[in-house]
């Protein structure tokens, strides 16, 4: 394949690129209920003849593209992309803004599917020069357990035929556009929620002998539990165990009944993982008789942790260094953050990597998550290249 005229192509597409990006930014959807998403996705996919499934776990979808040579049960690179939005509401005044209430694409999906979406076309126009077939993997529910990525699983995505690699990419504002961060072997954290309810007795708070103060209870308890992660976590395992709501509504002389806590325990090492979800609950039993309260622990089955693969990693390194440049590619640090992708490398060799999307010009840009996130739609022009470059080694 000619390069110079690869590249005339990607950028003969980005402009289009940036329509579906910007449609996909101004009619975000709740996790599992992408609906009209899919429907536009699959409208695109249908219109430059590329074969996919619709309604995979719900409201994903799954495309096929396949050189004429190939088996149908040839093994496949796939490339994946999530659909769904978050419940926070946009303050950037663009003409591009969300004109849904209250929800956003400040994770960055919209430019994930649309990348994708332009990636599949190219791959579909080239499809003849693969060495191996491609599955693209319009994922829903990346924000909200028990993650779209398990469901996808369930549902036989690597199968049907096998799935042999995994690639995605994902917005990064920390790196302006033109850039990308990669790094191999551990990366991501798992995450589990945390929800407590206590239930002690209130009463006047000039009597202490009278009342359970729930609030006593609760501190007790997340003392109990953060000693324990802090003396016995294994050696070089990283953790956070935090809360980040504890609440007891009654007053400066009114100690209330009931309090509740909410937090997160995040680690990189799955039995530790479930050994410490273990123990929290053995302290809320503990705690629950020392004081004479009632402390109910539920703890949200949240995602794995991730693991880039080391040789698709590197394999992945070399291809976006001859693609984009050495210093274009920056290396990156663990993060205590979770992706449902992390599902997939628990299963198949995997390789996660950052796009940057940053505003050169600007000192800061909002991070993921943040209501006045957005991206340098440079970066879109971006992710297709490296994406082509993964698919068509």
């Amino acid at each position: 394949m000619n390069p110079e005229q690869l590249q005339q192509q990607i950028l003969a597409l980005v402009p289009q690129i940036v329509v579906w990006r910007r449609h996909l930014h101004m009619h975000p959807e709740p996790s599992f209920q992408e609906f009209e998403t899919m429907a536009y996705v699959s409208s695109v996919l249908t219109a430059f003849g590329i074969a996919h499934q619709k309604e995979v776990a719900g409201t994903g979808i799954v495309a096929y593209i396949a050189a004429a040579h190939h088996d149908p049960q040839t093994p496949c690179l796939a490339l994946r992309a999530d659909l769904d939005a978050l419940p926070i509401q946009e303050q950037n005044e663009v003409p591009y803004k969300s004109q849904v209430p209250g929800w956003m694409h400040a994770c960055g999906h919209d430019v994930h599917t649309s990348i994708l979406l332009g990636t599949a076309v190219l791959l579909q126009q080239h499809r003849e020069q693969l060495s191996r077939p491609v599955k693209l993997i319009f994922q829903p529910g990346e924000e909200q357990n028990p993650g779209g990525a398990s469901l996808m699983i369930k549902a036989g995505v690597l199968e049907n035929p096998k799935v042999e690699e995994l690639v995605a990419l994902h917005v990064y504002p920390e790196l302006p556009a033109g850039f990308v961060g990669i790094k191999e072997g551990l990366y991501m954290a798992s995450s589990d929620e945390i929800h407590v309810d206590i239930e002690g007795v209130g009463g006047h708070g000039a009597l202490p002998e009278r009342f359970v103060n729930p609030i006593d209870v609760g501190i007790a308890w997340m003392q109990a539990c953060q000693q324990f992660v802090t003396e016995n976590c294994p050696n070089d395992t990283p953790q956070v165990l935090t809360f980040g709501r504890f609440e007891a509504l009654g007053s400066t002389n009114v100690v209330s009944t009931t309090a509740t806590i909410k937090g997160t325990f995040r680690t990189m090492n799955e039995s530790w993982r479930a050994q410490v979800k273990t123990i929290l609950h053995e302290k809320a039993a503990q705690i629950a008789t020392q004081f004479g309260a009632q402390i109910n622990l539920t703890i949200g089955e949240g995602y794995p942790f991730l693991m880039n693969d080391v040789a698709l990693t590197q394999k992945v390194k070399g291809l976006l260094t001859a693609t984009l440049g050495e210093a274009q590619v920056q290396p990156l640090g663990l993060r205590m953050t979770a992706e449902d992708f992390a599902f997939y490398s628990h299963h198949r060799p995997v390789c996660f990597f950052r796009l940057g999307t940053g505003f050169a010009h600007k000192e800061s840009n909002p991070a993921v998550h943040h209501p006045q996130f957005d991206i340098d739609e440079n970066a879109l022009e971006v992710g297709v290249k490296c994406m082509l470059a993964i698919a068509l080694s």
